[in-house]
């Protein structure tokens, strides 16, 4: 996952009636093509009409009702574990997760552990909690878009389908957190039989509840975030300079992943425990079991085909935090820290050696739990 380039995407019906904000698929990292913002072009004839956060466009003769609409929404309920949330959790116990990340990763200081806080984690947390896309609802009936669309208005986001004779749109809320964010225009629908009350009802209760579905998305992200966070720091910056072997590369991985659980278990609302159970979870659709994989003698990614990589490299990782948990019940987490600072000083000549020096400094040994099973 690429924290600096969060995107999260909501897929919302029509608005009007019972239509609910249904939580899709992630968008695609920001290393693939990423198209122009859309911005709004406003629809001939339309009116905007904004009340407390919220943006309607509207024919004047509708104005009355939609504003009536905006005004009764209720502010949605928020979830406890929002940015601002996770915001504060994260510097209440900062103090407390520096000082161990000092102790089990034998730093010199402190000063890549609050390098991680103070140029990763908390940025990118206020980043998430300052997120506001521009929104506009397109408060129209479906003859109305489909006039609209065949005059061209829209494109991209909105097209005339002639063979259906209806007007395709992209109800798609992207929120970025590294690129401008482009206007969403979400189409409102409503019945030219309904009475401006109930059309006004029906608004307030779709605005609500995309509010509502918007805010639950957004409250999933800051604690994979953190994790995401915290596993890259110390990799990048514990185990990526020991330049670690094909067949050492587990003890980079498993011990990464373990602290990281550990860490993420003080600064989010999820203990540890539930962590290592995600991070080694096997799922028995999933292509690759990690059980047979022989972490000292694990296969050249050359050998594989391009598709299988990244399945066998998961499985790789979820087994060696299966090994790491067990070493760390076993000889406790000093013995992994040993380990670290034994294999600074000079690194094994391969896997078999990693796992000799590993009992030779922590009494603890792993050649059954490293090899296929």
């Amino acid at each position: 996952m690429n924290r600096s380039a969060l995107i999260v995407m909501l897929t919302v019906a029509a608005l009007m009636g019972a239509a609910s904000a249904q939580p899709a698929s992630v968008a695609p990292p920001a290393t693939a093509p990423v198209a122009p913002p859309y911005v709004l072009v406003m629809p001939p004839g339309y009116e905007k009409v904004s009340v407390a956060g919220h943006t309607a466009l509207c024919m004047p003769n509708d104005k009355e009702w939609v504003t009536k609409a905006l005004t009764a929404i209720k502010p949605a309920t928020r979830p406890t574990t929002m940015p601002a949330d996770l915001l504060k959790r994260v510097a209440d116990n900062r103090a407390a997760v520096v000082k161990q990340m000092v102790t089990d990763l034998a730093m010199a200081d402190d000063k890549q552990a609050n390098f991680v806080f103070d140029e990763k984690i908390l940025p990118t947390l206020k980043k998430l909690d300052q997120l506001k896309p521009p929104v506009f609802f397109l408060i129209c009936t479906r003859q109305q878009l489909r006039e609209l669309t065949q005059s061209g208005w829209g494109e991209p986001r909105f097209h005339y389908n002639r063979v259906a004779n209806e007007a395709s749109f992209d109800d798609n809320i992207m929120l970025t957190l590294d690129r401008p964010m482009g206007d969403a225009v979400l189409p409102a629908f409503y019945q030219e039989t309904e009475t401006p009350a109930v059309r006004s009802e029906h608004l307030a209760s779709g605005i609500g509840q995309l509010d509502a579905g918007m805010a639950e998305r957004i409250s999933q992200q800051p604690q994979p975030l953190v994790f995401n966070l915290l596993a890259e720091h110390i990799g990048q910056t514990q185990f990526d300079p020991l330049k670690l072997r094909r067949d050492q590369q587990w003890f980079g991985l498993g011990v990464t992943g373990y602290f990281a659980s550990k860490y993420a278990g003080e600064l989010t609302p999820s203990a540890k425990e539930e962590w290592q159970k995600g991070m080694t979870f096997e799922n028995p659709r999933y292509p690759v079991s990690a059980k047979p994989i022989d972490l000292i003698h694990p296969l050249e990614e050359s050998a594989m085909r391009p598709v299988a990589v990244p399945f066998y490299n998961q499985a790789l990782r979820r087994k060696a935090m299966t090994v790491v948990i067990k070493w760390a019940e076993l000889g406790g987490e000093a013995s992994i820290t040993k380990a670290i600072v034994a294999t600074r000083a000079k690194a094994p000549a391969d896997g078999a050696g990693l796992v000799k020096l590993i009992q030779e400094t922590s009494g603890v040994d792993l050649s059954k739990d490293v090899a296929p099973q």
